[in-house]
């Protein structure tokens, strides 16, 4: 067994083996594909990930329930019942407004007036730039629209509300900015104004109320807790983001279609490697043959000689894989200006042992077939032609 090792890991790098580069190759291009393809799967997960947490924090929170009532003060009893359900690590109300913002400058933009009684999780994410958030009276404004609102300014908000005579009515209302803030989520920031509850009421009575729900745990285990204590109406973030939640969904499969087409590749070229490695040996099989060897033996040769080469190039594609997460918080500022996302990567375990174990069978496979079909040939002919197949 000794000599047979041996032999095998001569035939797979041993400098005096003139087909040494061919082992170095396959090896380099095993570690290339798997490594691209661990990444692609990490930054995808990545984005989804960032994508719903901002959503879960900032936009639509775990679960919402829209109330029957448009009093703060029984939205605020309400939203007290369910922050002591089980399940539950926070509930609160909120409400929007959709308005649209005249700026001093004679700009205007679309945009949104939230308010909201701020949960401890939601102050985590919202960060002060200037000024204090949540002043009452004021509003604040946010970092991605502070070259044209400031600390300080009057800007002009009109929205719609109900009318006595005609159904809709605009309405204006002049309010100062008290703080600029900044989140984790651009497109968040571009079109959110924040405000207290208290402050948002006094611009208008017309508010429909909802309240937010973080939930300590699953969150359809938190919706069906809600629902068995009677609040109806508990919807999931995935549920308010239907068309979202199925764009991502789809995403997530074309770019499993993507993954497996970077295997198929990864797979192909293992194959079409280890045939030429073989069909370069063909002489040597020849001799060994005539020398009396068995077949079995020769075979065995061969398959443990794959396995040393794709052993080196999965662990070398690991290895890269885990060097680049190490390197990545070096570079993350870089990214985030292509991108506009704060990402955390993380190489989940499981798909890299999958990954690795299934290259390294369909490789073992392929030598084995390959080894099979060359043993099947003249001794005679191996020794005159180049390629017998």
């Amino acid at each position: 067994m000794s000599i047979l090792l041996r032999l095998s890991s001569r035939y797979a790098f041993s400098r005096q083996n003139r087909h040494r580069s061919s082992s170095i190759r396959i090896a380099l291009g095993l570690a290339l594909g798997l490594f691209a393809i661990v990444m692609v799967l990490s930054f995808m997960q990545a984005l989804q990930a960032n994508q719903f947490k901002d959503i879960r924090t900032l936009e639509s929170f775990d679960l919402q329930l829209d109330t029957p009532t448009h009093t703060l003060g029984e939205a605020r009893s309400i939203a007290a019942a369910i922050s002591t359900l089980e399940g539950t690590e926070a509930a609160f109300v909120w409400a929007d407004l959709p308005i649209i913002i005249q700026g001093e400058g004679g700009r205007t933009i679309s945009a949104r007036m939230r308010g909201i009684d701020a949960s401890e999780r939601l102050l985590e994410a919202v960060k002060s730039y200037r000024g204090t958030i949540f002043d009452e009276g004021v509003i604040a404004s946010s970092w991605a629209n502070s070259l044209w609102i400031d600390v300080g300014d009057q800007i002009t908000l009109t929205f719609l509300r109900r009318g006595r005579q005609a159904t809709i009515v605009p309405a204006s209302k002049i309010v100062e900015v008290g703080a600029i803030y900044y989140t984790s989520s651009w497109e968040f920031d571009q079109t959110t104004l924040l405000c207290s509850l208290d402050t948002l009421a006094t611009l208008t009575d017309d508010l429909d109320y909802r309240i937010g729900v973080y939930a300590d745990g699953d969150v359809k285990r938190g919706k069906e807790i809600i629902s068995y204590a009677g609040f109806a109406g508990a919807l999931t973030y995935q549920e308010v983001n239907a068309a979202l939640w199925g764009a991502m969904e789809l995403e997530q499969r074309m770019m499993t279609l993507m993954l497996l087409l970077m295997i198929i590749i990864v797979l192909v070229h293992a194959y079409s490697s280890t045939r030429r490695l073989l069909l370069a040996k063909q002489r040597e099989v020849a001799m060994l043959m005539t020398m009396g060897e068995r077949r079995k033996t020769i075979r065995l040769a061969f398959v443990l000689q794959s396995f040393f080469v794709s052993v080196l190039g999965l662990a070398l594609g690991i290895g890269l894989s885990y060097g680049a997460l190490a390197l990545y918080p070096h570079l993350s500022a870089m990214i985030y200006r292509r991108i506009g996302a704060h990402l955390v990567l993380v190489i989940e375990a499981q798909q890299v042992i999958g990954l690795s174990l299934g290259i390294l069978v369909f490789s073992l496979i392929s030598t084995l077939l390959a080894i099979r079909r060359l043993l099947s040939a003249d001794i005679m002919e191996m020794f005159v032609y180049e390629e017998i197949y």
